[in-house]
């Protein structure tokens, strides 16, 4: 499709917050709407905009929810042409993974807010501010001190060059207090931290945070109780964020 179309103030109420979280399933869209609208009229307006091709969308087989991202064309409806939000069908499940679970530990207080790699990339000074670019980058304050910690979901193994580089980039770059791993399998989880502790060390590593859920793709478990590893103790993923 080509061209240009009338998007409404109401089209752009709904539009906007995926400029932001880049794929969202339907209620968590509307929750995000000015004045979240009525479910009937809202999802009256998405299917209009995904047969004007602004939206495209995806239903997961697990948990049959819809989820919704702007299409090529939505993104020069809203000129984005130049920094589009950057959603590639090769990487859908782990774009909604990475939004479900930002969105999860904001809604937990565990962090205030969250930039996602398409948001990153967006900043004109990211190649200087940043020298690694993470799947989100979290923001929060944890014993009245503010941190800054960058988020990356392994749903599959990538090989080890490219593994131990980019923790020496992290470790190079000054720029996070910490750097949080989650996995969807327990052995890839327990090969990454194998592999730290051989290339860059026992000391290094305790700036690095190492969580699964084996059931993330297909029915995740409650946030709060994934088992993981943290400064060689292990502990249940809501004890990072516990206390004051």
């Amino acid at each position: 499709m080509s061209g240009i179309i009338h998007l409404n103030s109401a089209h752009l109420n709904y539009l906007e917050p995926l400029l932001k979280w880049r794929v969202l399933d339907l209620e968590s869209l509307r929750k995000e709407c000015f004045r979240a609208p009525k479910y009937k009229n809202f999802y009256r307006i998405i299917r209009s905009l995904e047969k004007q091709n602004v939206l495209e969308g995806y239903r997961d087989p697990f948990s049959k929810k819809k989820y919704v991202y702007l299409s090529s064309f939505g993104e020069g409806q809203l000129s984005l042409n130049e920094n589009p939000t950057a959603l590639s069908k090769d990487t859908l499940i782990h774009d909604i993974k990475v939004t479900e679970i930002t969105k999860a530990m904001i809604d937990l207080g565990w962090v205030n807010d969250a930039d996602l790699e398409h948001r990153i990339h967006d900043k004109r000074n990211f190649k200087t501010t940043y020298k690694v670019i993470p799947d989100a980058i979290l923001h929060g304050v944890k014993k009245g001190m503010k941190f800054k910690m960058a988020l990356e979901l392994e749903l599959s193994r990538k090989n080890n060059q490219r593994i131990t580089e980019k923790a020496s980039q992290y470790l190079e770059s000054g720029q996070f207090n910490y750097v949080l791993y989650i996995f969807s399998k327990k052995s890839l989880m327990e090969k990454y931290i194998e592999l730290f502790k051989e290339k860059i060390g026992d000391k290094a590593l305790e700036r690095f945070m190492f969580f699964v859920d084996e059931d993330l793709t297909v029915k995740p478990r409650e946030i709060k109780k994934w088992k993981g590893v943290f400064k060689g103790k292990a502990l249940l993923f809501e004890e990072l964020f516990q206390g004051d």
